[in-house]
């Protein structure tokens, strides 16, 4: 289903009166019954749309009359060629007519937060999970991963009502303690953001944004709350810039005692269970044991209202929710031999995973870097989702990629907007379009092909071997007795890192 949203409107692209125009609803007696609709569908201006599918109709001809004039004019001395360049041009030319046809219908879906915030409040909001994946921290740069993690975490969804899933391929360890230091330095960013409605919410590109025009309501304090974060986001990303040092520094001073052993060492002083720095059996990728740590547990239902100025919390959180959403780290565990799968293996994985822990009816993926450019992605796709009029026949919503650092003019077309505003916009008006495995909101049963179950145990605690998850040295370690109930195409949310 594709869409557009309020991240479209924040960067000048929200659809242009001229050329969108609201279409004519199939059913509109949800709405006269006191049910709102909650989103619009809008389609192409008819004085536009109607002159493009005549040029269409002209080409269509003008090819015709080509193959035409061929095959009454084919040269009998080259036959073969004359055949191989006949097939060729007919492969183009039905390739052309597949591409040309669903553009002659295009289709932009806008969702309505506030309709969905009064027909949907806080408390009834479904849950959701958050899938996050990444292979090499040196290939994909750490920092686009937490930087991901931390928009997500900050995301505008009830804190209760959605967790977030990283699934680290490669088994590093800098992946592993940089969602140490991330869980610590959520701490101050997430309330920083919802005290002041930053946007965008990851770090590193709102503080590289020249101009920061302020929507909060605390326009006094945003200065000096401002400089405070900034100066511990510097400090946050020197200690995630130096993990792969700190680790092998701290590696080398425990191999000095053990003969022969080239291990990986943790902070607590055990070795790592998957890949090690310098490779060997059982502890290198695509051999090596699993992990699942929940570095934040779920939190209480209850908001958490900070009172006071403290160590911890430099700015004043005074009536600020510091509850954050549950932070999962997987990496799974890998044998020489088996198909890994890939990222489909690892989205399976997280699955299994998430079923023990939220078991949410909903789970978007992400890749790591990607990030979140407005806050309110979580509650664009609900529109769809929780639509009174087919809402529950709809499989996933997707959102297109977006990305920063491109020339104004995009001379190279960097954006591809051919394709993510042209294409999938114009599959949008049939069927709908295709999945591209990235930034997309599943509903739970489109994927099992059944609901949830509604019965959870009141701890899990599961420690040492799993056989429910594979053979792996540690599972899941989780003691917090959290007990919960069981009760489209989306241009403009999804957005890749800023140096690709």
């Amino acid at each position: 289903m594709a869409t557009d949203t309020a991240a479209d409107a924040a960067e000048g692209r929200r659809p242009r009166d001229d050329v969108w125009v609201a279409a004519e609803e199939g059913d509109m007696s949800e709405a006269s019954a006191g049910r709102p609709l909650l989103f619009r569908t809008m389609k192409v201006k008819g004085s536009i749309l109607h002159p493009y599918r005549f040029l269409i109709l002209v080409r269509l001809v003008a090819i015709v009359a080509f193959f035409a004039w061929r095959v009454e004019h084919r040269n009998h001395d080259g036959m073969l060629l004359w055949a191989t360049s006949m097939v060729a041009d007919a492969w183009f030319g039905f390739s052309w007519l597949l591409n040309q046809l669903p553009k002659l219908n295009p289709i932009k879906r806008v969702p309505d937060l506030t309709a969905l915030a009064d027909r949907h409040g806080e408390a009834v909001l479904p849950r959701i999970d958050v899938f996050v994946t990444t292979v090499d921290p040196v290939d994909e740069p750490v920092m686009y991963t937490v930087n991901t993690i931390l928009s997500i975490l900050a995301a505008d969804y009830p804190v209760d009502k959605y967790a977030c899933y990283l699934s680290d391929e490669g088994g590093s360890l800098v992946h592993y303690e940089a969602m140490i230091q991330v869980a610590y330095f959520s701490a101050l960013w997430v309330p920083f953001c919802r005290k002041h409605c930053i946007e965008p919410r990851s770090p590193e590109n709102y503080f590289r944004m020249k101009t920061r025009p302020y929507v909060g309501g605390m326009a006094g304090e945003f200065m000096s709350d401002h400089r405070r974060v900034r100066r511990e986001y510097g400090e946050f990303k020197v200690r995630i810039d130096s993990l792969p040092t700190t680790i092998r520094r701290r590696s080398d001073a425990y191999n000095k005692g053990d003969d022969g052993v080239h291990a990986t060492w943790m902070a607590d002083g055990t070795q790592w269970a998957c890949t090690w720095i310098e490779q060997t059996d059982n502890h290198r990728r695509g051999q090596h044991a699993g992990i699942v740590k929940v570095m934040l547990d779920h939190p209480s239902c209850k908001p958490q209202l900070e009172s006071l100025v403290s160590t911890n919390n430099p700015i004043d959180l005074s009536n600020i929710d510091t509850r954050f959403p549950m932070l999962v780290y997987i990496s799974r565990e890998k044998r020489p031999g088996y198909d890994n799968q890939k990222k489909a293996g690892a989205m399976n994985v997280m699955l299994r995973v998430s079923a023990l822990l939220s078991n949410a009816p909903f789970v978007i993926n992400f890749d790591c870097n990607h990030y979140i450019n407005n806050s309110q992605a979580l509650r664009a796709p609900m529109c769809f989702m929780l639509d009174p009029r087919d809402g529950q026949n709809t499989a996933f919503v997707q959102f297109p990629q977006r990305f920063d650092d491109v020339d104004p003019t995009d001379r190279y077309s960097n954006h591809n907007r051919v394709f993510f505003d042209g294409t999938m916009l114009s599959l949008n008006g049939l069927q709908g379009p295709t999945y591209l495995g990235i930034s997309t909101m599943f509903r739970h049963v489109a994927l099992y092909g059944m609901e949830p179950p509604h019965y959870r145990a009141k701890n899990i605690k599961l420690v040492g071997k799993a056989y429910e998850l594979g053979n792996s040295d540690l599972v899941l370690e989780l003691n917090t007795g959290w007990r919960n109930p069981r009760a489209v195409y989306h241009p403009g949310v999804g957005r890749r890192g800023a140096q690709q």
